[in-house]
Parts: C-alpha cells; structure tokens; sequence
C-alpha cells in the first residue's frame, strides 16, 4: 500500500497519449507543456499517516510531442534503498481545453486516471482510481523549479487532505525549492 502510494504521489506531476495535430489556436498549450520537457529531479515527504515524515527523492524526464499535443513522463523515485519506475501520459484536447492521460497504466491497471487543467502558470490534476480521488496542484517557485502539492479526498468530511509535498528543479540546479506546507488539522474544503 505504501509503495502504491509513493508511487502514486510522485510521478502524476508531469505527463501521451492518443496522437492529435496541433492546431494554431492551440499553440499556448503546447508552449506550455513544453515548458514541462526535460531532466527535473525532485524531493518530498509525506505529510500524514504512520510514514509521516518519510522522505523521497524523484528523477523525471518530460517528453513534449508538439505534433501529437501530448506529453510524456518516465522516471524512477525511491526512499532509503526502496525504488520503483514511474511513468506517465497526457494529451490536449482542445475543444475541452484540458488534459487527458494515465498515470502507471490508468486506473485500468496500477495507476489511476488524470483530467486535468492550467492553474494559473502551474496545473492541477484530479486522479481518479475507483472511489479514490486525489488532487495534485503544481505551481512555479522561480526559474525551472515548481512545488507540487498531492491531496486525496475524503467523501466522509469532503474535503481534501495534504498528503504528500514536493520541490522539483530542473536537473543541474543548484538547489531544489522548499516546500513544507503547514499542516495544522483544519484543512479547508477544495472544490477545485
């Protein structure tokens, strides 16, 4: 269960899938996942739960596809001597302005299923597993660094719990960006 969830909270950040042709409208997309392409490599902890405090460290590589619209993301992350291969899809759809993909298979096999949207310069992403749903909210935290924030909803109190922080760089950074969000027991309701 744990390694599910390690898996889970650290490779949806960045993300093919179906091919479909780039269309002029659509160029701020692409510019925008492009942004996303390239080595990053990342650490985080978990925030709640038996393994609170556990810390993790990511290596990513963002594949952009201009003529398809999608993006693509393999990489592994690991804890101590635990690692485990991560991957995963998106494409654009541009009549919905939104992002469509899998994450380790989808939801189908190991991973879960994305939908997902631009946050301002970052980008949230619901994934979804059966009942589980979860959020991941990624926003900029200067030059080729950006924090991610993972969340899973609980339908009982409907609202969305913190679970796990990051900071991702680009690789050959010299620092990563800190991020070690207050988790203080009053965690406000997201309707996002």
């Amino acid at each position: 269960m744990l390694r599910a969830f390690f898996v889970a909270a650290l490779a949806i950040c960045i993300p093919a899938l179906a091919p479909q042709p780039a269309a002029a409208a659509d160029e701020d997309a692409v510019a925008f996942m492009e942004r996303f392409g390239g080595e990053w490599r990342g650490s985080g902890r978990l925030l709640i739960g038996p393994e609170s405090g556990l810390r993790f460290h990511c290596a990513l590589n963002g594949d952009p596809s201009r003529s398809m619209m999608a993006f693509g993301m393999t990489g592994k992350c690991w804890t101590g001597s635990l690692s485990a291969p991560v991957y995963a899809r998106l494409r654009y759809n541009g009549d919905q302005k939104r992002f469509f993909g899998s994450f380790m298979d989808g939801a189908e096999g190991d991973g879960a299923n994305i939908v997902g949207e631009r946050d301002g310069e970052g980008f949230m992403l619901k994934l979804m597993r059966g009942e589980l749903q979860g959020l991941l909210d990624a926003e900029p935290a200067g030059e080729g660094k950006m924090t991610i924030l993972l969340s899973l909803y609980d339908p009982a109190s409907r609202r969305s719990i913190p679970v796990a922080a990051m900071g991702f760089a680009r690789a050959g950074s010299d620092s990563l960006p800190i991020y070690d969000p207050a988790i203080t027991g009053s965690i406000e309701s997201s309707n996002k």
